[in-house]
């Protein structure tokens, strides 16, 4: 594998000159296989992102592209659009699954999910992403953008630029219907977004299928995840004006439903921020954290409370107004008593919780909520 040379695309560049850039990089890639590789579990941003490279890639001659993810499509908002849109996704665990790649592509994440065993074999061609990196990406083109609120908003520049898309043609409809929907969820229904967000939104509004984006955009909430935001309401502390609930154990298909609980419980009029965890599939400590707090910043405030991995990435993520977090329990997990590790896991994160906040930990911490 060569040394990746390193392209920088700063914010300051004209977006004309960072979309020239990504089509150089596709150029490079003629007759090439590209494993575009989404990290954690994939999302409407993430998968529109996906499509959009998809599709500037073929324009550019690349012979084959492959969209890889690692774990469930646990939202059924992220399986409608699979589905209704028929885009091909395929879940791996090493890249060699896929047959013989050339180069790996990241879209919405600046690095590979830890889950792919042999990533480090291959090079990286290109990062799109706009989520603050804790360190410079390494991969021959970057754009890292946190002056964006969504991965969409960039590939919609880069359309606009190297393959415009046509109304008249179902691919290029498809293409701008994922990424209308991947812009509206990532700025909450816009209600986050930025002035070069709803310009990308503009741009693709003439393009995508209206009746198909109204169905992506139902927003139903599942029997599941009224159960989890009983039990978030049951368990909730409160300390001034943060809130935090431990939801206990919670199944791998319906790990999102610890994300809507944070979602509901943030909109309490007493509370700017909250953070609800819970323990997914008996192997990991996840966690969504919600804002309306100008003074907290999600990433730094998840990495401050939870920390690095040994090999220093941290165990929480986020932008301006939400973050989320993953942690193994490693060995802790094949415990059978589950009252008792429910009782592990709530003490840790309460105890890391109140002292990010100051606080002491509390006593007499509770049972795991009843599913």
């Amino acid at each position: 594998m060569s040394d990746p040379v390193r392209r920088l695309a700063t914010p300051q560049a004209a977006p004309a000159d960072r979309a020239r850039a990504f089509g150089e990089m596709m150029a490079l890639a003629k007759g090439k296989h590209v494993l575009i590789a989404l990290r954690g579990h994939p999302d409407p941003d993430g998968i529109a992102s996906a499509m959009a490279q998809a599709h500037i890639a073929a324009r550019f001659g690349v012979a084959k592209t492959t969209i890889g993810y690692s774990h469930e499509l646990s939202h059924r908002e992220n399986r409608a659009l699979v589905k209704l849109l028929g885009v091909e996704l395929k879940k791996i665990k090493a890249v060699k699954e896929v047959g013989h790649v050339d180069f790996l592509s990241l879209v919405d994440s600046y690095d590979v999910d830890p889950e792919v065993s042999d990533a480090d074999q291959f090079e990286v061609l290109t990062i799109v992403d706009h989520h603050r990196a804790p360190a410079p990406p390494k991969a021959r083109f970057v754009d890292l953008r946190s002056d964006v609120t969504s991965t969409s908003t960039i590939f919609t520049e880069y359309l606009a630029e190297l393959a415009p898309l046509d109304p008249e043609a179902e691919e290029d409809r498809r293409v701008a219907t994922a990424l209308m929907h991947g812009l509206s969820t990532d700025t909450d229904d816009f209600v986050i977004a930025r002035a070069v967000d709803f310009r990308a939104a503009a741009q693709i509004s003439e393009v995508c299928d209206r009746d198909l984006l109204a169905d992506l955009s139902r927003r139903l909430i599942a029997p599941s995840a009224m159960d989890v935001i009983a039990r978030a309401l049951a368990a909730l502390v409160v300390r001034r004006n943060f809130a935090m609930a431990g939801v206990g154990f919670v199944s791998e298909s319906d790990r999102d439903t610890i994300a809507q609980a944070a979602d509901f419980l943030v909109r309490r009029e007493d509370i700017d921020t909250v953070v609800v965890y819970g323990v997914v599939s008996d192997r990991f400590i996840e966690g969504s954290l919600r804002t309306h707090s100008p003074s907290v910043d999600p990433a730094v405030w998840l990495e401050q409370a939870f920390g690095h991995d040994d090999k220093g990435r941290p165990y929480g993520g986020g932008r301006r107004d939400k973050g989320g977090f993953r942690i193994p329990i490693g060995f802790l997990g094949r415990s059978t008593d589950r009252a008792q590790l429910w009782t592990l896991v709530e003490h840790a994160a309460r105890t890391a919780l109140l002292k990010q906040l100051g606080d002491e930990p509390t006593t007499g911490l509770m049972a795991a909520p009843s599913a």
